[in-house]
């Protein structure tokens, strides 16, 4: 059960809404899930502050009377933690970068109502290049992933990407294998 429930932070099925006759998904990227791990930490220690609080000012808030007042508030900063929670999950689920044989999709989603979804055809790609920076994204093999395009289009910037090595080579294959089928016809 935690698998399935956990299977929504891994890549989905390889179809997607938009996509074209024939069109095959080779890579549905997100963001590493360390990226994910180390904001849920922040959250969860962000959950402790109200037992903080309360142990440092024990003896003032039964003294005044607060424990209800302390109780209401606390279940308060509790509930925004949990929309907190919910609302980082779910823009992570929704920021996705698919790579098909034929184009690169960039969805990003800045709110629940708020998306903006971007292409670039791969014939229009003229350079990848992969940046990793400092100890932890060399070690667990996440970076940043920029695609060159024509001079009056902007680059495409993939963000904190797992094995960012791996998605440039398999971009540049895309790339040679329609530039080998183009020169073909």
């Amino acid at each position: 059960m935690v698998n399935k429930l956990l299977s929504i932070l891994r890549d989905s099925p390889n179809s997607f809404e938009g996509q074209e006759a024939d069109e095959k998904v080779v890579m549905l990227l997100r963001k590493h899930i360390f990226v994910v791990l180390i904001a849920l930490v922040g959250f969860a220690l962000a959950s402790f502050v109200p037992l903080i609080v309360l142990i440092i000012f024990a003896t003032f808030i039964i003294k005044l009377g607060l424990l209800s007042l302390v109780i209401f508030i606390s279940s308060l900063w509790y509930l925004a933690i949990w929309l907190a929670v919910f609302r980082y999950l779910t823009m992570y689920t929704l920021n996705t970068f698919i790579i098909t044989d034929r184009r690169i999709i960039d969805r990003d989603q800045y709110g629940f109502f708020n998306q903006k979804v971007s292409e670039l055809h791969t014939d229009r790609i003229q350079d990848v290049t992969v940046h990793t920076n400092g100890v932890i994204e060399t070690i667990l093999h996440f970076g940043n992933i920029v695609v060159q395009t024509a001079a009056s289009e902007r680059e495409f910037v993939f963000h904190q990407i797992p094995e960012p090595e791996k998605v440039k080579d398999a971009i540049m294959q895309i790339v040679h294998s329609r530039m080998s089928k183009a020169t073909t016809r």
